[in-house]
């Protein structure tokens, strides 16, 4: 656990350090994660931002009344040309509609969606099959947003499951001539961003992922009217968290299969918790990863470290000095004052190019052993861990790890472990250390 989060903490220093000197910390598929790459700073062009524009399915179907989101999506791209390169939008087209979440008009948003969401309504039940059409908001806001010189994507919406993600992986070929039928029907569509969130897969399952990945990435940058993106969402972990949740952790796995988009990013309960989980995601190689960042607020995020405006200095800092060119914000919804405006002037600064000087804070002590620990859990200065520690590690029931916890000299904290990992926290005293 320490070397992990010491490889976090070297990697910004290093960055700054070479940002200053010319050079930034970089990597190639293949190459030592951390090397200290002798090239100039990357120009505005090489560096993108991207935002998931999650637009209600119902917005705009009445033509003439005024269509609100896609009126305050163009209205914030036209203040902000230099920070929207790429919109990826909820548009109704999925491969899995969930029951009773709304994904699709047979599939209406009730109340039970939390329970049935891991159960899809297409392909008898199955799912795995691209299925859907183009909602009226996107509609209108996909050549609104070609117009402004900004790159289409859809998001194919979230998919919790497991059937769902094993029949796209023995499908790669029909999955990428439905998606080329979709881009030949609306040309203006540039790419495609796939969300399995099932957390269900094996070791197998992953690496089928990765061949599915690699697969209708290639397939797309072949497409008729010109090369289509592919991406994937993950959620970067560590090695021992790989084991106990492998289908889309394994960033450097599926980083050299194709493109990927890190979720687990978007939060955490300070700064040393946002670094060691950034240090996670360094495995895959840069030239095809994209850091995410969450702006929005709800229950979740509502007073946390992670809306603060200091919270946006810092993490595009670490990834400017990262030498990683994409960021990608979720989400986009300026009738909701998403992004806050202190987000502006940092990704302004990400788009420009360069470095930036950073001094990380010393990392989170985790309780032993290393491997089963990782920061996270509550505010910064808190650990977590989980039952499950995959193969390489014997389980560890709530006995057990309030038992390694006491042992760092560290406070228990009490949660609902049926949805909670194990948490494990340092006086209050060290938190102000973020």
């Amino acid at each position: 656990k320490m070397v992990r989060q010491s490889r976090a903490v070297l990697l910004a220093c290093v960055g700054a350090a070479a940002a200053a000197a010319g050079g930034l910390v970089g990597s190639r598929p293949g190459a030592v994660v951390g090397a200290v790459v002798p090239a100039a700073a990357p120009t505005a062009t090489a560096r993108s931002v991207s935002w998931w524009w999650a637009t209600s399915m119902d917005d705009c179907s009445n033509s003439s009344a005024p269509c609100p989101e896609v009126d305050a999506l163009v209205n914030f791209t036209k203040a902000h040309p230099t920070i929207v390169h790429t919109v990826i939008m909820r548009c109704g087209i999925v491969t899995c509609c969930r029951l009773n979440c709304g994904d699709c008009p047979e599939s209406p948003w009730n109340a039970s969606c939390d329970t049935t969401r891991y159960n899809c309504s297409n392909n008898n039940g199955v799912g795995g099959t691209v299925v859907g059409e183009l909602s009226p908001a996107c509609k209108l806001a996909i050549p609104a947003m070609t117009q402004l010189g900004v790159r289409v994507e859809l998001w194919l919406g979230e998919d919790d499951s497991i059937t769902s993600a094993r029949y796209l992986f023995s499908h790669p070929s029909e999955t990428a001539a439905a998606l080329l039928s979709v881009a030949a029907a609306n040309p203006d569509i540039k790419g495609f961003n796939i969300d399995l969130e099932t957390s269900k897969g094996t070791a197998e399952d992953a690496d089928a992922f990765a061949t599915f990945l690699s697969s209708v990435t290639d397939a797309l940058a072949e497409a008729p009217g010109g090369p289509l993106r592919f991406s994937a969402d993950v959620a970067c972990r560590d090695e021992a968290s790989i084991d106990a949740n492998p289908l889309a952790t394994n960033c450097s796995k599926l980083g050299r299969a194709g493109r990927i988009m890190n979720m687990a990013t978007y939060n955490a309960g300070g700064l040393r918790e946002w670094l060691a989980t950034f240090g996670d995601a360094l495995t895959a190689p840069l030239d095809s990863l994209g850091m995410g960042l969450g702006c929005w607020i709800d229950s979740r995020t509502n007073g946390t470290w992670s809306i603060t405006p200091q919270s946006a200095v810092d993490r595009v800092c670490a990834i400017m000095n990262a030498s990683i060119q994409e960021i990608d914000m979720f989400d986009l919804a300026p009738q909701k004052n998403f992004p806050e405006s202190f987000w502006i002037p940092e990704l302004e600064k990400f788009a420009q190019g360069g470095g930036c000087p950073f001094t990380p804070p010393p990392p989170i002590v985790c309780p032993l052993p290393s491997a089963a620990w990782r920061p996270g859990g509550g505010p910064d200065g808190c650990c977590e861990s989980s039952a499950n520690r995959g193969p390489s590690l014997p389980g560890c029931n709530k006995t057990c790890a309030e038992a390694e916890c006491a042992a760092a000299n560290m406070t228990w904290k009490v949660e609902n472990w049926t949805v909670h990992p194990y948490t494990c926290c340092h006086p209050p005293t060290l938190h102000a250390l973020a």
